[in-house]
């Protein structure tokens, strides 16, 4: 999951299967998204949710440039070359402050719960750390967004969700060790959070 959609609400069912960390990270190899990966990460995203409104996301979040940011856009592909998993983070803004944030992710149903997702997400932040990103902000599923540092961002950081979401699913990860920004998060357009 992680995604925050107007028409869906909070996800749990493609963040609890994105990945296991039991599962052999080696068996992936996350990498940027290219153009060829477009129809590939679409696919992705259908199969791990029961609606389209996820796929239909990242579609909409591909076509602003005010959210897209190239190269933070990763597939986990599988052993055999197929692209496995999908994660994705855009543009937000904790107040004016940029920000970004990690949604959605996905997993195809036959390959999650086997790693796919921890090393799509993994390789993810670490690109954005590289990138200059400070603050990462993800509404996800309670249990799995902490083992990538990931804490309740109004809790620990101030940092306040644009609409009443639960205090646990709410989350911030500081990218560089800096403190984040304080303030309320504003999504991108395509999110249908204003």
């Amino acid at each position: 999951m992680s995604g925050i959609h107007a028409t869906h609400g909070s996800h749990g069912a493609g963040d609890r299967g994105t990945g296991d960390p039991a599962g052999d990270p080696a068996t992936w190899h996350p990498r940027p998204e290219t153009a060829g990966d477009t129809p590939a990460v679409r696919r992705i995203h259908l199969a791990a949710f029961e609606t389209a409104g996820e796929a239909d996301l990242v579609d909409a979040l591909r076509r602003d440039p005010s959210a897209w940011l190239p190269g933070l856009s990763y597939v986990a592909d599988a052993p055999d070359g197929t692209p496995a998993a999908h994660a994705l983070l855009t543009r937000c803004h904790v107040d004016a402050v940029p920000a970004v944030a990690l949604a959605p992710c996905a997993v195809l149903p036959e390959h999650q719960q086997r790693g796919a997702g921890d090393a799509v997400i993994r390789a993810l932040l670490e690109a954005a750390r590289a990138a200059g990103e400070r603050t990462a902000i993800v509404l996800g599923h309670p249990p799995y967004y902490p083992r990538f540092g990931f804490a309740p961002a109004a809790h620990r950081f101030g940092i306040l969700p644009p609409r009443p979401w639960p205090d646990e699913a709410f989350m911030a990860l500081s990218l560089d060790g800096s403190t984040p920004p304080r303030g309320t998060v504003r999504y991108a357009r395509a999110f249908g959070i204003d």
